[in-house]
This record gives C-alpha cells, structure tokens and sequence, in this order.
C-alpha cells in the first residue's frame, strides 16, 4: 500500500514539473516573439490615394499627426507620419512592432494592421483620442485629486503590463498619454518610439524633456551607454503625477549640485532633514512617502509604478492648504493664472501654432532648440510676441551664465532676429531634450486656451 501511494506521488510531481516546463517554455515563447522584431517589406503609396486628411493633430521634428478619413472603409483613424530621413526603416518597424503587439491592453493606444510609405515619411495608422494628450488638459494648478488617482492607476497597469513583458518606454510625459474621457476615466500611453527591452545598452534619449530624465540618466555623457531598467519609468511616472496635482515639474533637473529644489528633496529624502521642501508641502504624509519612494536616487531602491495602488485609498493633498483647482480644460475652457513661482515649468499648449509650420521651414524645425520653434506662424488668440518675450524674461531671470565652466553652449540669437544678444547655456541644464514626436509644448511663465475638440472617438480600424 505504501509502495502505491509513492508510485501515486512521485507520478504527481512528475507532472506537476512537466506542466511547470511547459508552461515557462510557452511564456518564454510569446516573450521571445515580442521581442523579436520582424522583417517587414512596407507598402509605398500616396496618402491621398485613400485618406482624406482632415487636420494635423500636432507637429513635431520627427512626426506629423494627421486626423483622416479612410474612404474605403468609412472610418476615422489617426496617421502617425515619422520623417523618412530622420529614422530607419528598422527603427519605424520596431515602434510599430511594440505598439501592435501591445495595443491589448486597455490602457495603451490601439494601433492597427496598418502601414506605408511615402517619399517623405513612415506612416502607420492608430486609433483617435478625442480629447487630445494631458499636456492640453492639465492646467496651471493641476488636477482635482480624484482624477489624478483615476490617471495614475491606469497608466500604472499600462507600464507595469509593459514590464512584465520586459518592456521599459523609456519616454513618459503628458504628450504621450491620451485622453479618451472627459473624467479621465479612460486615458491611454502611446509612442514606443523609444521602448526598448529591459537589461540592455542603449543610448542616452534625447527626445525626453530634461525635467522628467531620472538623475541615473541625467548623469550620462555623450555617446556613452548604459542599460536601460524599468526604474526610469518609475522616476518619470512620479513626474507625471507631480505635474498632474500641481501643474508643474518639481525641479528643472535632478541635478543636486545645480538644481536647488531637487537638492533640498534630496536631503529631505536621505533624511539629512526633517523640513519638508517647500513644493512638496501641499501633499499628506502618506503621498510624500510615495514620492520618496519614487524619487529614490539610488535606481534599484526606487519603487515600481505598481506600488501607487497602496496609496489610492489615502488622500493625497492637504486640505489645510487651500488652493485653486482646475478640474480640466475639457469641462471649463477658461485661461488660468500662472504662478509667480519663476522656478516652476508650466505647461501651455500651442495646438495651432503645431499645425502651421510651413515646410521651408523643416531645416530649421529639425535643429531648432527643444522644438521651441523660430518664427511660428500668428496664433489665433495667442500672442506670440508676448509668449517670446515671456520666455526671454524667464532665461534672463534664471541668470544663466552663473557658471565658468561649460562644455557644451547654445546660442539662443536665431530666435528673435532683433534681439542681437546670445546666451551662453549648459545643455545639462537645458530645459528640454528636444522635440517630441507627437506634440511641440513651450515651457513659460504664461499660459493659454486650450483645444477642447469634441471630435468623436477613433473607431476600431479593420
């Protein structure tokens, strides 16, 4: 009888480890395919063969957005068109790649079995977001605290399903979370330009705005390598919270020698303090950890996205503060105050003066400093004069020649031909990394209107 009983459990274990194989092999399996970037021979044809475009969405140097209607079909899609002489084929099928086999997801941008060629551009098509990114919904004051839970749960479940796939994006900001709920019920990540596999060397991203590139990162000189970890999307979903409760960034770089407000949440997160930084007074106790946690300097200490969610039940902002809160530029389109703060970076939306670049001008777009492009056309409602000299203001007021020694320097005089000054500026404190693919957004004291569109949601392309 006892001889049985073994015979029966060693059976068991015997299966139960032949399942557990088959099971890993499996998953290895779909793993490796995800990551296997196929050979792809890309159509060539006219856009206007079949696509009537509607509207450009938003301009960057690398990729126009066209909202367009495809005549045989019938249906409303969104043209992502990246600049043939700015990316590879390689590069455009491993976006496109990533973005297709993800699209599953409930909350990553759906991307269709679509794409082309033309003689200036990549082109693959995804679905519309009606409610255009967050940059054009946060206003100067940030978000009412419920929303900002409702973002940061869904873009948590988007990036941690990214790395259990062994996926890092690499390039989280409000131009790459779309809005598909007036609530924020429903908002979605998109551009995987940038998305590359986990433990491997790559190079520095240059797309990213500096205020969001955690210090690991920050830190790295031209040309040099390092592997990229699932913790620097951690770091910039903090900075993406931040700036949806707020309405700015925390600091200009978590650079603690250069940055006084990272420096003093520094010390304040090593606990060489007990004094609060002043910009991170508004939150409760419970939220602060959050954020000392997610800021960790030390990269393999730093949280994952997905430990927010034990924070969703606490509140988040102190009530014994009182300030203004927008609710969303969806619900009130109404022009708010920026702060007097002159350390913060505001977010502002130009959506018009995205759309109307003319392409004499694409040179220059393409080297222009962090796309905060010369000479834009005039902006209904925007006074583009105003929003220059705001600017210049705001890099005079920063007195940025405070420091001897600088590498790199840029001159800022091809901006406003009248103006025969040229400033010296370290690129390691340079605002922005350079333009994004999707939107072109101007950092600066003043803010503006924002697009409301009530355009109808994208339909599933088939």
């Amino acid at each position: 009888m006892k001889l049985s009983e073994s015979k029966s459990d060693t059976s068991i274990i015997a299966n139960l480890y032949k399942s557990i194989n088959h099971n890993y092999r499996r998953l290895s399996n779909t793993s490796s395919l995800l990551h296997r970037i196929p050979d792809m021979e890309i159509p060539s044809m006219n856009i206007a063969d079949e696509y009537d475009i509607e509207k450009t969405i938003a301009e960057g140097c690398f990729a126009k957005i066209f909202l367009a209607h495809h005549r045989p079909t019938g249906t409303t899609v969104v043209l992502k068109a990246i600049h043939t002489e700015l990316t590879t084929l390689k590069e455009f099928v491993k976006e496109f790649h990533y973005n297709y086999q993800l699209s599953h997801h409930p909350n990553i941008l759906s991307c269709y079995q679509v794409k082309f060629q033309t003689n200036e551009y990549y082109v693959y098509a995804q679905e519309h977001a009606p409610f255009g990114d967050l940059a054009a919904n946060v206003g100067a004051n940030g978000l009412q605290e419920s929303s900002c839970k409702k973002i940061a749960e869904q873009l948590s479940s988007a990036l941690g399903f990214m790395h259990l796939k062994g996926l890092v994006h690499r390039d989280l900001k409000l131009e790459n979370i779309l809005v598909f709920a007036p609530d924020f019920s429903r908002i979605k990540l998109c551009d995987f330009g940038t998305t590359t596999r986990e433990g491997i060397l790559v190079n520095k991203n240059n797309k990213t705005w500096i205020s969001f590139l955690p210090p690991e990162v920050l830190e790295v000189v031209k040309n040099e390598r390092f592997i990229c970890k699932s913790s620097s999307d951690s770091w910039q979903f903090g900075i993406v919270l931040y700036v949806c409760l707020i309405g700015s960034t925390p600091w200009k770089s978590a650079d603690w020698v250069r940055d006084g407000k990272y420096a003093a949440f520094m010390k304040y997160q090593k606990r060489e303090t007990t004094k609060i930084p002043e910009n991170f007074r508004r939150f409760t106790p419970r939220l602060l950890r959050a954020f000392r946690r997610i800021f960790d300097h030390n990269e393999e200490d730093r949280a994952k996205v997905s430990d927010i969610m034990k924070y969703m039940k606490n509140k988040w902002m102190d009530n014994k503060i009182t300030t203004s809160k927008s609710t969303s530029n969806i619900a009130s389109n109404t022009q708010q105050q920026a702060s007097s703060d002159q350390d913060s970076i505001k977010y502002i939306n130009h959506r018009e003066s995205r759309n109307s670049f003319d392409g004499r001008l694409r040179a220059r777009r393409m080297t222009s400093f962090g796309g905060l492009t010369p000479e834009p056309a005039p902006v209904s409602g925007v006074d583009q004069d105003s929003i220059r000299n705001k600017v210049w203001e705001w890099l005079e007021s920063n007195d940025l020649n405070r420091h001897d020694s600088m590498d790199d320097v840029v001159d800022f005089s091809f901006w406003n031909k009248s103006e025969s000054k040229s400033y010296q500026y370290s690129k390691r404190e340079s605002i922005i990394g350079a333009c994004s693919t999707t939107t072109t957004t101007a950092m600066t004291l003043t803010t503006t209107a924002r697009d409301t569109s009530s355009a109808s949601s994208g339909h599933r392309y088939k």
